[in-house]
């Protein structure tokens, strides 16, 4: 992506109109992914541009049927066309690196067949290389951007699982390790309505992926058409919270359109790529939701400096704890619609960075996974004071954490 190419996209992205879907697509597989993680960004963009920019998740353009077929047999071989009985020309999902069709194996099984709709990893490669140095360019004259906003972190984090997305057998290993997590800790943590859709390995390669057919609408389809329960919602904010919180390895990408929802259960897909974060990141996020959740931000000051991998102390701490406490002054009782629990912590973290104190540059996939909490609510009801909703997982996080972590 050419500097100028990158200046447009922004111009687009943050525009006073909604910005151009297909023109975003044509620039590339990095302009799409950049726009996706505009998409989260509820905290200074319009709820309505949010929502425009998150159709690239799960909406964007398909390749032509004949296309379709020209990379089967380019990925694939006659012994593995002769497996199934029929595969569907049409998809029935598109996103930005891969899209799925409906097929049926010749022994009777309903699958799906996700492919890579094409070569994409060495002009992306390039793409990052040159979005990588125009950032550097920008930090040189303002280097404040650096601790700000992170956007070397952030390229970073966009690139590593986006290259994970490219080779299907990530999305093998990683659902391996997050269902592996689910075997060991199901005792011990209520997860029974988590579930892994079983893979076709020996049907698998790096391009293409057969998996067992969900019959069940994605948690995307359910909010966009008002029909997902509240407590579904929380539900899913008390299994990814064991798996960040608790184990510190999780699903990298659980956007709605990643969750698809059968009678009860919650299926992870498209675990291509995995996010995992430090013991310090993990507890003291805990700690600051935990003193958040109850509104004492003395506490949520203490946890937040305890997150940072250069913590502050003496009077610097206690002009950043008075700017916090202006910070939240109206927040308690608030719902997701009149205060953003996503915005809210992105000032948080701005306002710490400001203060002195300097955090891992993993820190961005963990609040990734909130924003997208906190949109999933907003979405389906807007009227939830969400911290308080959260308090109930508390005290089950605690016992969670003090039998697996001794």
């Amino acid at each position: 992506m050419r500097w100028f190419i990158f200046m447009r996209l922004f111009k687009k992205i943050f525009g006073k109109s909604l910005p151009d879907l297909d023109w975003i697509q044509n620039q590339g597989l990095l302009s799409m992914k950049i726009a996706q993680t505009f998409a989260l960004r509820i905290d200074f963009l319009p709820e309505e541009t949010c929502t425009h920019l998150a159709k690239l998740y799960t909406k964007t353009t398909p390749i032509e049927p004949e296309d379709f077929q020209l990379l089967l047999k380019q990925y694939t071989d006659d012994t593995w066309l002769k497996s199934f009985k029929s595969i569907e020309d049409l998809p029935i999902g598109s996103a930005s690196v891969g899209q799925v069709h409906r097929a049926t194996l010749k022994t009777g099984e309903e699958v799906v067949i996700k492919l890579i709709k094409k070569d994409f990893k060495r002009k992306f490669e390039k793409d990052v290389r040159s979005l990588r140095r125009f950032i550097k360019f920008v930090i040189f004259f303002y280097p404040k951007l650096a601790k700000v906003a992170d956007p070397v972190g952030i390229l970073e984090h966009i690139e590593s699982y986006t290259l994970a997305e490219l080779d299907l057998y990530n999305e093998i290993k990683h659902g391996k390790e997050l269902k592996q997590i689910y075997l060991d800790h199901k005792d011990q943590f209520d997860l029974d309505r988590l579930k892994f859709p079983h893979i076709y390995e020996e049907l698998s390669n790096e391009h293409v992926l057969v998996s067992e057919f969900i019959d069940g609408p994605t948690a995307d389809e359910l909010l966009t058409n008002k029909k997902m329960k509240f407590d579904d919602i929380l539900e899913i904010f008390h299994i990814h919270g064991f798996y960040i919180f608790i184990i510190g390895t999780f699903h990298g990408d659980l956007h709605p359109g990643n969750l698809i929802v059968k009678g009860k259960d919650f299926y992870f897909i498209d675990t291509g790529a995995i996010s995992r974060v430090g013991k310090k990141i993990q507890s003291g996020l805990f700690e600051f939701m935990e003193k958040l959740s109850m509104y004492d931000y003395v506490g949520c000051s203490h946890a937040l400096n305890h997150m940072a991998d250069h913590e502050i102390d003496g009077k610097k701490f206690e002009k950043f704890q008075a700017n916090l406490l202006i910070l939240y002054k109206d927040f308690a009782g608030k719902s997701v619609s009149e205060e953003s629990l996503t915005k809210k912590m992105m000032e948080t973290i701005k306002l710490g960075v400001n203060s002195g104190m300097i955090f891992e540059k993993g820190m961005f996939p963990i609040i990734k996974s909130m924003m997208y909490l906190d949109g999933m609510v907003l979405k389906g009801s807007p009227q939830t004071v969400l911290m308080e909703e959260m308090r109930r997982f508390i005290i089950e996080f605690k016992k969670a954490d003090a039998m697996i972590n001794l």
